[in-house]
């Protein structure tokens, strides 16, 4: 992702943009249904190395209009090609109440991608 790179619909909704030092950049838009969407991106991988395609998202999560955590997405980038990926998902009834939240893991080595539920 090419971070100078701010489409007008993005610049419409980002709330927030800090530069951080160390290759860093958080975002904070709001969405037009009332969400506010929290968005880690930076440069280096894991090991410290520059990433090799430009940024990367390290975590975003996605607030709804009271709040609450809706999705939540934490990547750990190990190397070019093999990365782990936390996702968290609210799980709710069918009334619309919260129950918990959903959680997995995406890993990704070379060509080979696995999911792993962590509910079990």
């Amino acid at each position: 992702m090419k971070i100078n790179f701010v489409p007008q619909r993005l610049a419409q909704s980002l709330a927030l943009e800090e530069k951080f030092s160390n290759g860093v950049v958080r975002r904070l838009i709001s969405t037009p249904k009332n969400k506010t969407i929290e968005m880690t991106l930076s440069n280096l991988d894991s090991l410290g190395n520059v990433y090799p395609k430009g940024y990367y998202v390290t975590s975003a999560k996605a607030y709804d209009k009271k709040g609450m955590l809706v999705k939540s997405i934490e990547r750990k980038v190990t190397g070019s090609t093999n990365s782990e990926t936390t996702v968290k998902e609210v799980r709710k009834n069918v009334n619309g109440k919260f129950i918990n939240y959903n959680t997995y893991s995406i890993v990704r080595n070379n060509d080979n991608v696995a999911k792993i539920d962590l509910n079990k």
